[in-house]
């Protein structure tokens, strides 16, 4: 069993969520610190804020696996973050 790393990034969204039938929201952000991707994971019903592509976002949640980055696709590998809170732009501008 291994145990997950608790985290907070601050980044920008490089796609705009996609919800799964089972309701799980997924999106990729780069962190703007360390440029580390991260495959950010939650219920769509908690997340709560509007992302859209190159939006300004705060995750807090729990990083996990890393997946592979598809190399004919240009992706790079992400770590898995199982987010808990997921914060808007506007709203670390005003912080």
């Amino acid at each position: 069993m291994t145990s997950n790393e608790r985290i907070s990034i601050i980044g920008t969204a490089l796609a705009a969520p996609v919800t799964s039938p089972d309701r799980v929201a997924e999106f990729p952000v780069r962190d703007v610190w360390t440029g580390r991707e991260y495959l950010v994971r939650m219920d769509a019903d908690d997340l709560g804020v509007f992302v859209t592509t190159g939006a300004r976002i705060e995750v807090r949640g729990e990083a996990g696996w890393t997946i592979p980055g598809r190399s004919w696709r240009g992706e790079a590998s992400r770590t898995l973050l199982q987010a808990q809170e997921v914060t808007a732009g506007e709203l670390l501008l005003a912080a």
